[in-house]
């Protein structure tokens, strides 16, 4: 893989939900550029009904780091979604991609968040 020293990560997501109470519509659009010794556990939920809320992408880095691949596009689901009742599930979800790129690279990394369509 590399020098890792010399490797970043570029993380763009949008997030996406609806709260429980009023129905509003939320939509979020976030990016983020990391090297492999400080990149995010967590990106924060912005459902302002969420309680502790978030998104695991720690563990989608990590793997993407150990597989030797240079990118990942997948959604991830708040984690109040699971085991809550569902009067306080958290309804939110994210769209990422993850580029593991060169330092002269980060800037015009290639990624699925910002090219999806927004309703």
């Amino acid at each position: 893989m590399g020098d890792q020293n010399h490797i970043f990560i570029v993380i763009e997501w949008l997030e996406r939900g609806t709260m429980a109470t009023n129905g509003d519509r939320i939509q979020e659009k976030g990016r983020k550029v990391c090297t492999v010794d400080d990149f995010p556990k967590m990106l924060p939920c912005h459902n302002p009904e969420c309680e502790g809320g978030g998104f695991q992408i720690g563990r989608r880095i990590s793997a993407l780091l150990r597989s030797g691949e240079y990118n990942e596009q997948n959604s991830l689901i708040c984690i109040n979604a699971i085991g809550k009742p569902n009067s306080k599930r958290c309804l939110h979800t994210i769209i990422y991609s993850i580029a593991r790129v060169l330092p002269y690279q980060y800037e015009s990394a290639p990624v699925a968040a910002s090219r999806h369509k927004t309703n």
